[in-house]
């Protein structure tokens, strides 16, 4: 009976991460340029230098892209390819997340089953599992390897997960996925005193063979293949902008919605009073929480903030489980009470208001009104079944009702992308460009045009992409009226509300005008 509760629960979690990834354009920069590095790969690349047609790209997701690559080739030339592993690793996330709840513990199943709703209805999981990037199987991997050092302490042979997993992360991710896990148990050890768990990490001779021999073995053939990478493959800044601070604060916010208040309860009771701390399996999972959570936030990639999901849903699923168990309604109130009084002014106060700072709130209004009613039903759930004092029935129907906040989600991606993607444009390169024909974007830079046309275009007058080395393909604005006026057939792409300071033939055809951006050419299809 519980296989077919948990296969039955695996299907409904697989639609609901699959079922949209797909129906929505790329949204640039991010998905664009991973999504462009992996389809040159896949048309024929080179598969230690990513490039972005002519343009060399850095990075240090070398193996995610690499996995884009055999999901190109296995399933064709679309979105729902250069998403499939990542909406994959989201649900390698839902599964570490209930693995790493289990282990000492009489009852397993619930605490299973609470962690795993848990980090399927967090929003920030739900988000890079819809996104062609890295973070959802760095968040997976490294989240492995974690729960590999959990379950080493019943048997020492399953640190050949945590290593095998840590050696992945840094293949998909970069040093981020092979030092952090690294970090954390330096980090614990130090905190309980517990050196026989740094002891074994760190001198078992599998793992570090493992460990050792294949990241070493990859970072040699970086160097001899491409040795400008290793450059960037440092823990760095990124520059990926959220409107500022208060941007920063809404993402982080956002991120753990609905469980805010569980969270603050649960983290309160699990840190340490005193020093030395005494050793608990609870207190490595807040370990591991914090040092990923403060990692991201320091190296500026927000989006790695995915990597803590899976510990806190533990923990979470943890603490929840242990209040229910022992009748322990106090806790379990104040944590209510405290996701209440959190999350009912933000969404239903002040998201109005936010609407007017970022456009991508506005945009997407018409998915966020369901969702936001959809975390009324979670937070009434959570508040009857306190009241009434329904242990069984608080286990099943909250987090049930979290999950249904999911459904309005996918709406959100298919709104944001009417708006910052360039689908509609690009398929209508894709069918009309032929021969030399150039692409000129002006105004604006769309990593995703190579993407749907698999060719070059020139930036003019826009920012470039971080990581992306465009600067030579970058053209002055006086280059538009001497293309235009040749014989080659021009193709440009610019903003709908832009105007152009260098005046134009009266001649330009207007092939398509959607998604905020204007197709131009100078030539007719028939010329």
């Amino acid at each position: 009976m519980r296989n077919k509760r948990a296969f039955l629960f695996a299907l409904i979690l697989s639609y609901l991460y699959f079922r949209g990834i797909g129906d929505h354009g790329l949204i640039d920069p991010l998905e664009g340029v991973n999504a462009s590095v992996a389809v040159h790969m896949a048309g024929g690349g080179n598969y230690f230098v990513p490039k972005i047609g002519e343009a060399l790209t850095s990075g240090s997701t070398m193996g995610s892209w690499w996995l884009s690559v055999i999901a190109i080739k296995l399933i064709g030339w679309s979105e729902f390819a250069v998403r499939f592993f990542s909406a994959l690793s989201g649900l390698g996330m839902i599964f570490v997340s209930a693995i790493s709840a289990r282990p000492y513990s009489d009852d397993p199943m619930r605490k299973s089953w609470l962690a795993a709703c848990i980090c399927a209805a967090m929003t920030l999981c739900f988000v890079v599992s819809q996104s062609a990037s890295s973070h959802a199987l760095y968040s997976f991997l490294t989240g492995l390897a974690m729960t590999g050092i959990i379950l080493s302490g019943e048997n020492k042979k399953r640190l050949i997960i945590a290593h095998s997993a840590i050696t992945l992360a840094f293949i998909a991710h970069g040093f981020e996925g092979l030092l952090l896990p690294f970090l954390a148990v330096i980090v614990y050890c130090v905190i309980s005193e517990d050196w026989d768990l740094m002891r074994d990490f760190f001198t078992w001779p599998g793992g570090i063979i493992i460990t050792v021999a294949v990241s070493g073995l990859y970072f040699v053939i970086l160097m001899i293949t491409n040795p400008e990478i290793i450059h960037f493959m440092r823990c760095q800044n990124h520059s990926y902008t959220f409107g500022g601070f208060a941007g920063i604060i809404t993402f982080i916010f956002i991120s753990f919605v609905p469980f805010h208040g569980f969270i603050a309860r649960a983290f309160y009771e699990v840190f340490p009073r005193s020093y030395p701390a005494e050793k608990s399996y609870d207190l490595f999972i807040l370990t591991w929480a914090c040092v990923f959570a403060l990692a991201s936030l320091i190296s500026g990639d927000i989006f790695a903030l995915c990597s803590c999901i899976p510990a806190v849903s533990a923990l979470l699923g943890r603490k929840i489980d242990i209040w229910l168990t022992q009748g322990s309604f106090t806790s379990l109130r104040y944590a209510v009470m405290i996701n209440t009084l959190i999350l009912v002014p933000v969404l239903y106060m002040l998201l109005p208001f936010t609407a007017r700072k970022f456009p991508l709130v506005k945009a997407s209004m018409m998915s966020l009104i369901p969702w936001g009613l959809t975390e009324g039903l979670f937070l009434f759930a959570c508040w009857y079944y306190t009241k009434t004092r329904q242990p069984s029935k608080w286990a099943r129907n909250v987090p049930a009702a979290a999950l249904i906040c999911l459904m309005p989600l996918a709406g959100v991606f298919n709104l944001t992308a009417e708006i910052y993607s360039a689908h509609d444009t690009g398929m209508q390169l894709r069918d009309a460009v032929r021969g030399n024909d150039i692409i000129l974007q002006y105004g604006v830079n769309h990593p995703s045009i190579y993407f749907y046309t698999l060719r070059n275009s020139r930036i003019i007058s826009a920012d470039f992409t971080p990581g992306v080395s465009e600067k030579k393909y970058n053209a002055p604005e006086s280059v538009i009226n001497s293309l235009w006026d040749g014989s080659t057939r021009v193709f440009m792409i610019m903003p709908s509300d832009m105007t152009l300071e260098n005046r134009l033939p009266a001649d330009i055809i207007q092939i398509d005008e959607g998604q905020g951006l204007l197709l131009l050419s100078n030539q007719s299809s028939n010329q």
